[in-house]
């Protein structure tokens, strides 16, 4: 079994019920919606062709719902704009231009407060702007770095103050959209502290929004706070495009090493994106490169991997898919598995525990839970089987296929007799063909079940004796 997970990111070339099909029968753990584009309507028919698709093949397949955020992006522009090495031009709080001098940006309170310190980055950083003056929000430039510019590309302003709140009105009512069609996880886009983390928490919880929270690190600031922030999401997402714009290129893959081990030490998921088969956007086949950068990804202990370009809008999205799966399966040949790490509360003792069990006994982990607390902290140790995962909570089944080597079983009702539990989650295994009778089991449990926290169990069964008593 392949144990770290690939998200998929679907648009326009693959969003036909078809292609999701294959998609699904060829391995994707996770479809990803990006709500920077498309509508409502457009939206929840994926996500009927995902739950169609994922039912039809017996497969576990989370969706994530990924907010377009404070995304600051160029007005409308007349055309195409060529930009020249040494050229004079003005970013201006307008919505659109026809001067190729002046270049429209609707955001008027972001450039009120840009000074000559700041650089302006357009189009992934590929084109970038000196600022010479501020006269009242227009900001006069001077092209350092040239490049053709046309309407709504992506700007970034490394070191820029930006007051304004992490989630956006049209945020707001995506996050309502996502309560209604039962999305598996939130991302939300442009943390930059803790601070924006619990007003995106507040809101969801505000509008009865369930799901977990994915933090999307792309900011210079969120590099600084990752800590505070892994405290209070469930999950991060290495954004590498837009953070290496804000920091320097060369200082993302060290950070990126960084935040994978930091997230397994708090047993939160971790997602690395960008650019990881860039190159199959228009070839069937990657570079070298890509394919050892996944891997790196993978033997760093990363959760999942994100396809993005590729698969959304690329020529090969199911190959680009099948060559990330191929990939993983080799690096995991050489998986550095039952990582020795710190064990700094119960749950973690007894997850670190069930582990060496696993290990010393060659049995086979499972794990019951009732929010994916304790599915994560089995996960965080590696165990080099397959995590059979039951929980209380329907609503958790199809959101543990993002946790690395973790698949959701079954429900099993919440019952306070250990007895008649384990014999629930026996039944619930052998029912799935997850285990046989010459299996030796490890199962992770709390007997207060249905309490989220309370993993205070370990029982290890020998299923030919179990079943004979």
């Amino acid at each position: 079994m392949r144990k770290t997970k690939i998200v998929v990111t679907i648009g326009p070339a693959t969003d036909s019920p078809e292609v999701i099909d294959q998609l699904v029968e060829n391995g994707m753990d996770c479809a990803r919606l990006n709500f920077s584009h498309g509508t409502f309507e457009s939206h929840a028919k994926i996500i009927k062709s995902v739950r169609e698709a994922a039912q039809k093949h017996n497969r576990r397949v989370a969706i994530l719902q990924d907010l377009g955020g404070i995304k600051m992006r160029l007005g409308t522009i007349d055309g195409q704009v060529q930009l020249n090495h040494g050229d004079r031009v003005s970013v201006v709080p307008a919505d659109s231009s026809d001067d190729p001098k002046v270049i429209p940006f609707p955001q008027a309170e972001i450039l009120k407060n840009l000074t000559k310190d700041n650089l302006i980055y357009i189009s992934d950083g590929t084109i970038c702007l000196e600022i010479l003056s501020n006269d009242n929000g227009v900001v006069n430039c001077r092209v350092r770095n040239g490049g053709m510019i046309s309407s709504y590309k992506g700007l970034n302003l490394p070191g820029a103050k930006i007051d304004l709140p992490v989630l956006t009105e049209a945020d707001k009512e995506a996050i309502k959209f996502g309560v209604e069609q039962g999305v598996d996880w939130v991302a939300v886009s442009f943390v930059r502290s803790l601070e924006d983390v619990r007003y995106a928490k507040a809101y969801m919880k505000e509008v009865g929004a369930t799901a977990p929270m994915m933090a999307k690190l792309e900011r210079a600031e969120a590099v600084v706070n990752v800590d505070e922030i892994l405290s209070e999401v469930d999950a991060v997402m290495v954004a590498r495009g837009d953070l290496g714009v804000e920091i320097d290129m060369v200082d993302v893959p060290v950070i990126q090493k960084n935040i994978v081990s930091q997230a397994n030490q708090a047993a939160k998921v971790s997602v690395i994106a960008t650019q990881m088969l860039r190159s199959m956007v228009v070839s069937p086949t990657p570079t070298r490169a890509e394919v050892s950068d996944i891997s790196n990804a993978v033997l760093d202990g990363c959760d999942a991997i994100l396809l993005s370009d590729e698969t959304a809008v690329g020529q090969f999205p199911v190959e680009a898919l099948t060559v990330a799966a191929r990939t993983i399966l080799k690096a995991e040949e050489i998986y550095p598995y039952y990582q020795d790490l710190s064990e700094d509360s119960r749950t973690q003792a007894i997850a670190s525990g069930a582990a060496r069990l696993v290990k010393s006994l060659g049995a086979k982990p499972v794990v019951v839970t009732n929010s994916g607390a304790s599915a994560r902290q089995v996960s965080r140790f590696r165990p080099d089987s397959e995590i059979a995962v039951i929980t209380h909570d329907k609503a958790m089944l199809d959101r543990i296929a993002l946790l690395w080597g973790c698949t959701a079983v079954g429900v099993v009702p919440a019952e306070r007799d250990s007895s008649k539990l384990v014999s629930s989650i026996v039944e619930t295994l052998i029912n799935a063909e997850t285990i046989t009778d010459q299996d030796l089991v490890t199962i992770v449990y709390g007997l207060m079940t249905g309490v989220t926290g309370t993993t205070n169990a370990i029982q290890v069964l020998d299923m030919k004796e179990y079943l004979s008593s």
